[in-house]
């Protein structure tokens, strides 16, 4: 169970460690571990002061390089691999703010101090190296076999310290698949203002893991329940309860929402949790949700660089969102669906999965026609080698000047040479493109003699 803790690098460490100091590892790694679960980066801790670890280690082969000295949490470095050492500690926060960062931080011996002041039980196990022994103050292993994730001292106590904390909770119930103990939950209702006094990038954050978890459905509805999603994405909540077309749609905007988010793949999530934001706006401005589509485009990307996501990112959720109605009602001839894989060719197999997760969001199918109908167009195309831009076609500017093009003509037919290929009309093929191009160089000549 506990292998993995107990590797040749991290035993060396541990035999380092004086005898009434253990080093332990800690949260994560070992509530994974019992649950038989994968798990990447393994934290540790113990009694040991950050300068003293320094002088432990000191010509051992593993290095210390500082990381938050005054919460006491250093970065040890091995061979190949790096951990994050925290000292005992317990912390202080400003009362009632829901500040992320402590105000006031004491190192301590006692173990049981230290567990009090992290988050869920789940969260405060420990794990001594040396001994292979579980160490577990606060009974947290009782929480992972029942499934469920409890505060580690009163609840209030503990989510009004730091408002970052009710963002954790949804996170870990989307990525662990537990419940909610009923207090911690009625204290994250209560308290879920104070994630305004957390950063946009850390709350960020927190939404990208909820989103990658198995259990992202149930997270969602949790937090919509508790009023979270109404603090975090207003926009979003705005369409809770909102009516569809009973002969599309199974479930309100919302529901749907989240549903077509559960069958996205992870990558893609965050447009699911998006395409359809826009449609409650669109209902009370213009009476239905015809332009849903745009309106919730230019949304995202308002909310997304709200919340300081990578430009290119923004982009491509947001161009997801902008093109998810394509041919909703199955009428588009071939030449459309050439035309629109060209257009979003970057993102295609995106845009096709999150079709399909549409559809399936409806509560009405299993698979999206739109989608099964451009795969099989997407791959004629791609073994026809379709230019989808002017760097895939096989010809050049400078075949172009060869033909007596020159200046903005160059650019002018490449991109009719590319538009040529996406309907099917030329194939992408050297002889036949500098046929084409000398064709229309002549009548190029001859409309200007003509004038």
């Amino acid at each position: 169970m506990f292998s993995r803790l107990q590797s040749e690098e991290l035993t060396k460490l541990a035999k380092l460690f004086p005898s009434d100091k253990p080093l332990y590892a800690v949260g994560g790694c070992v509530r994974d571990s019992i649950r038989g679960a994968e798990f990447y980066d393994i934290d540790l801790a113990g009694a040991v002061l950050p300068d003293e670890l320094a002088e432990i280690l000191d010509g051992s082969g593993f290095c210390v390089h500082s990381a938050s000295p005054r919460l006491g949490t250093v970065i040890v470095k091995g061979d190949g691999r790096h951990y994050e050492y925290t000292t005992f500690r317990t912390d202080s926060y400003p009362k009632g703010s829901g500040e992320h960062t402590p105000l006031k931080v004491e190192f301590t011996n006692d173990i049981y101090t230290d567990a009090c002041r992290r988050d869920f039980k789940c969260n405060a196990m420990y794990f001594d190296i040396i001994k292979g022994k579980l160490v577990d103050p606060l009974n947290g292993r009782k929480d992972v076999e029942n499934k469920v994730l409890s505060t580690t001292v009163a609840s209030e106590k503990v989510l009004s310290e730091d408002g970052l904390r009710i963002m954790r909770l949804f996170r870990f119930a989307s990525v662990l698949g537990y419940g909610i103990e009923e207090n911690t939950y009625e204290s994250a209702k209560r308290l879920k203002n104070n994630l305004t006094d957390i950063s946009v990038e850390r709350i960020r954050d927190e939404l990208d893991k909820l989103l990658a978890g198995a259990y992202c459905y149930n997270a969602l509805k949790l937090m919509n329940e508790a009023g979270v999603l109404k603090i975090i994405l207003p926009e979003l909540a705005d369409n809770d309860k909102e009516p569809q077309k009973s002969e599309f749609h199974k479930y309100d905007v919302l529901e749907h929402i989240f549903k077509v988010v559960e069958n996205c793949p992870v990558g893609i999530r965050l447009a699911g949790l998006f395409h359809d934001i826009a449609k409650a706006k669109c209902k009370r401005k213009d009476g239905n949700t015809y332009m849903h589509a745009s309106v919730g485009e230019a949304m995202t990307r308002a909310i997304m660089t709200r919340y300081k996501y990578p430009l290119k990112e923004i982009d491509r959720i947001s161009r997801l969102v902008g093109g998810h109605m394509f041919d909703v009602n199955g009428n588009a001839r071939d030449v459309k669906y050439r035309r629109f894989i060209a257009k979003y060719y970057d993102i295609i197999d995106d845009m096709i999965a999150l079709f399909d997760a549409d559809s399936i969001g409806t509560g009405y199918y299993e698979y999206s026609r739109t989608a099964e109908k451009m795969r099989g167009i997407y791959k004629n195309m791609q073994a026809q080698n379709t230019a989808f831009n002017v760097s895939m076609l096989s010809v050049n500017g400078r075949d172009l000047q060869t033909l007596g093009y020159g200046g903005r003509e160059i650019g002018e037919e490449l991109d009719r040479l590319v538009k040529l290929s996406v309907d099917g009309l030329i194939a992408n093929e050297r002889g036949s493109m500098l046929k084409e191009a000398k064709k229309q160089r002549l009548k190029l000549e001859k409309e200007k003699k003509n004038d």
